[in-house]
This record gives structure tokens, sequence and C-alpha cells, in this order.
């Protein structure tokens, strides 16, 4: 058997030393502020949470509706029936915003007068508006909408009918 000299030692442990110093210099490095493409990534995916059919909690009389566009953007519906021949309708894309909230700046409040076969006259009554879609606990949701805040006070829940109903 050969004896490995003392000198051939100190070389290995020495090039051993010098691989995990990087290491142990990163580990030990202050952290950096999280990369945006991360935290946008990250709160897309949370934005997932809002995805499908939700009602008004007390009547269930206004429905919400959150589907999932392009690129992270969120199609939102909602629909609130005025009278047996009225429904008004809310359209807008939405972007996570932050923890638990999407907001959108495109939406638009149609009113739509239907006949006794179709939808006879379509009002825009404003486009371009904006508002917050926010999950305010465990599968609650309040829509803020800036401009005549018809829900500002409504909490929405997952639809309890299967087949969704009509309005």
């Amino acid at each position: 058997m050969r004896a490995v000299s003392t000198f051939a030692k100190k070389i290995v442990l020495a090039a051993a030393v010098s691989a995990m110093l990087p290491v142990g210099f990163a580990c030990a490095a202050p952290q950096t502020a999280q990369d945006p493409a991360i935290a946008y990534r990250q709160a897309e995916n949370a934005a997932d949470e809002f995805l499908g059919f939700w009602e008004e909690a007390l009547e269930g009389e206004i429905r919400l509706t959150v589907t999932k566009a392009e690129k992270g953007w969120y199609g939102v519906e909602v629909s609130h029936r005025r009278n047996e021949r009225q429904v008004d309708m809310w359209t807008m894309t939405a972007k996570p915003a932050g923890d638990h909230v999407m907001q959108y700046t495109d939406g638009s409040h149609i009113l739509l007068t239907y006949g006794p076969q179709y939808i006879e006259k379509e009002e825009f009554l404003y486009r371009n508006g904006t508002g917050t879609i926010r999950m305010v606990g465990p599968k609650q949701v309040k829509w803020q909408d800036d401009q005549d805040h018809k829900a500002d006070d409504v909490l929405f829940i997952p639809l309890r009918s299967p087949l969704g109903g009509g309005l």
C-alpha cells in the first residue's frame, strides 16, 4: 500500500474547500428582493381562486362569473335582473393586483332588454369603468364598481344550484 503524501492531502482538502466556498457564501448572503416576474406568476396563479360561478349570498339575485382569459387576464361578467324584461350586465377583464385582489379598467355596463324570443335592445350605460374584485374570506368575494357602486356591500358565494339557475 502506498502512502499518500501530506502535501497531496492538503491539495485535495484545499480543492474541496474552495469548491464549497461559493455555496457557503451564497447561503450566507442577505436575501434580495423577489424577482418581479416570479412574483407576477405567483399572483397570477393565486387569482385562480376567483374562477367559477358566484351568486349574491342573501337572495342569489346578482351573479358573478370569472373565467380564465389569456396572458394572466381573467374575464368577469356580473348580471342582475331589474325586472322580467331587463337585465343589467357588466363585463370586464381583470388582472391580479396583489393578495386576493383583481383590478379592472375596462368595465362596461350594458342594459339588456329582452323581447319574447331575443334581446330587443342593448343600451351601453358606460364604458371604461374601473373597480376591484376581492376575496374577503374563504370562498367569499366582494365586487366594487367605482362608477355606480351597485354591489359594494354585496357578498358573493359559490353558486348553490348545480344547474346555475337563470336570471
